[in-house]
C-alpha cells in the first residue's frame, strides 16, 4: 500500500473519530449542558482587570463588572494599568471604589501575577479590559468551586455587537467554542480559561506558580498547569461575556497567529505528557487532542494540495501532446474521479453541518434564517479553510522565535 494511501486513511480515521465523539458527547449531555446550580456557596472574589492602552473599552468593563449581581462586601476590582501611553490610567482614577495597580509595561501573565499576590479573596476572577461580563455569570461560576478540586472555571464567550462580515464569522466562532468546550467539560478536558472571564481558585494559582509570563497564550498554558497538578478545569455555559473582536482581517489574521504560537509553546512545554495516565485527562486527551488538530489540519491542506496541483501539472504537461489541443486549463481541471476520500469528505460535511445547525439551535444566542444560513456557509467553506494557513505561519514563527506583532 502507497504512503499517499496511509495518509488518507489516517486522515479519515482521526477525523472520523473527534467528529462523532462530539456528537456522542452532545447526544449524552444535551439534557444538562446548561444545568445551573445553587448560589448557595458565595466565596470571596477578586476581580483583576489587567488593561494596555484600553481608553476605548475600559470605562464600560470597570461599570459592567460594578453591575454584577454578587454581594459588594464579597468582592474586589484590582485594575491592573500595564505601563499604558494612552488615557487608560486617567480613566480608572475615575472610579472612587476599586484598587489600581499601576506599573511598568511587561505583558499581561506578570500583571496578573503580581495582582494576585495583592488580592485578598479566594477567588481570583480575570476579565479583560475588552469584555462585559453578564450581571448574573458570577453566581452561575462560583458554585463550581464546592468541589475543592476545581481550580478554574470559565465561561461562554460571545461577540459584542458584530457588524461587518469579519465579526460576524468570529461571533459564529464563539457560539461552536462555546459549545465544544462545554462538551469537553463532560470528560474532564477544558483545556483554555480565556481571559475574558475565568475564576481561579487562588491557592492553586500560587500552588503552579502562576501565570507563565514567556507564552503567548497564557489562559491555555494555566489550564494546562492545572491539569497537571491534578485539578479540575470546569466550564459554565451559561455564564456568558460578551467581549469585542477584530474588525478586520489584518488584525484576526495577526491574533489567530498569535494564539497557535502560543498552542505550539503549551505543547512543547508539556509534550512529556502526552499518552502518560498518570497526568490524568491531560495526558490521555488534551495533548493528542491538540496535537491531533494540527496534524489533521495540516493533513488536509496537503491532500488537497496534492490533489489539486497533481492535475494542474497533469494537464499542463499532457494536455497539448495527447489531444493537440492550445487549450490547457478548463473546468474539467477542478473534475476529481469520485473517489473513497470524496465520500468521506462529503460524509464529513454532512456531519459537521448536522453538528452545527444542532449547536446554533441549541444555544439560541441567534435565530437561523437566510443571513445566517449565508455566515453559517462561508465559515465553513471558507473561513474554516483559513485555519491551516494560520498554522504554517505559527509553525515559521515558533520555530524561528519571530513573536514580533
Amino acid at each position: 500500500m502507497e504512503l499517499l494511501t496511509w495518509v488518507y486513511l489516517f486522515f479519515i480515521f482521526v477525523s472520523l473519530y473527534f467528529t462523532l465523539l462530539f456528537l456522542v458527547l452532545f447526544w449524552k449531555n444535551k439534557n444538562n449542558l446548561f444545568e445551573e446550580r445553587k448560589e448557595s456557596y458565595l466565596p470571596t472574589l477578586s476581580v483583576l482587570i489587567p488593561a494596555y492602552n484600553e481608553e476605548k473599552s475600559i470605562r464600560d468593563t470597570i461599570k459592567s463588572v460594578l453591575d454584577i449581581n454578587y454581594p459588594k462586601n464579597l468582592f474586589e476590582i484590582i485594575v491592573i494599568d500595564d505601563g499604558s501611553t494612552d488615557n487608560t490610567l486617567k480613566i480608572i482614577k475615575e472610579f472612587k471604589n476599586i484598587k489600581i495597580l499601576s506599573k511598568e509595561n511587561s505583558g499581561k501573565a506578570d500583571s496578573l501575577n503580581k495582582a494576585i499576590m495583592i488580592a485578598n479573596n479566594e477567588i481570583i476572577v480575570v476579565v479583560d479590559a475588552d469584555s462585559y461580563p453578564d450581571k448574573d455569570s458570577f453566581l452561575k461560576m462560583v458554585p463550581y468551586f464546592l468541589d475543592k478540586n476545581v481550580g478554574a472555571v470559565t465561561s461562554s464567550i460571545m461577540v459584542k455587537n458584530p457588524k461587518n462580515l469579519i465579526e460576524k464569522l468570529q461571533s459564529t466562532e464563539y457560539i461552536f467554542i462555546a459549545f465544544a468546550r462545554k462538551l469537553l467539560d463532560s470528560i474532564g478536558s477544558v483545556y483554555v480559561t480565556p481571559g475574558p472571564l475565568s475564576m481561579y481558585r487562588k491557592d492553586a494559582l500560587l500552588k503552579v506558580g502562576g501565570f507563565d509570563k514567556r507564552n503567548l497564550t497564557e489562559d491555555i498554558e494555566i489550564a494546562w498547569n492545572l491539569l497537571k497538578h491534578g485539578y479540575d478545569v470546569r466550564m459554565c455555559l451559561g455564564a456568558r461575556v460578551y467581549t469585542k473582536c477584530k474588525d478586520n482581517l489584518k488584525t484576526w489574521w495577526k491574533q489567530r497567529v498569535r494564539w497557535n504560537v502560543g498552542g505550539l509553546q503549551t505543547i512543547a512545554k508539556y509534550k512529556n505528557t502526552f499518552g502518560k495516565k498518570n497526568f490524568k485527562m491531560l495526558g490521555m486527551f488534551v495533548t493528542p487532542f491538540f496535537i491531533f488538530t494540527w496534524v489533521l489540519s495540516l493533513f488536509g491542506l496537503f491532500i488537497f494540495g496534492y490533489l489539486f496541483l497533481k492535475k494542474v501539472i497533469y494537464y499542463v504537461l499532457f494536455t497539448d501532446s495527447v489531444y493537440g489541443s492550445g487549450t490547457k486549463f478548463s473546468l474539467e481541471l477542478f473534475n476529481f474521479n469520485p473517489t473513497v476520500f470524496s465520500f468521506f469528505i462529503i460524509f464529513l460535511f454532512v456531519l459537521t453541518v448536522f453538528y452545527v445547525f444542532y449547536c446554533f439551535n441549541y444555544m439560541k444566542e441567534t435565530e437561523i434564517n437566510l443571513r445566517t444560513s449565508f455566515i453559517l456557509l462561508i465559515y465553513l467553506l471558507f473561513y474554516l479553510a483559513m485555519s491551516p494557513l494560520i498554522h504554517i505561519n505559527a509553525i515559521f514563527r515558533f520555530l524561528f522565535g519571530n513573536f514580533q506583532w
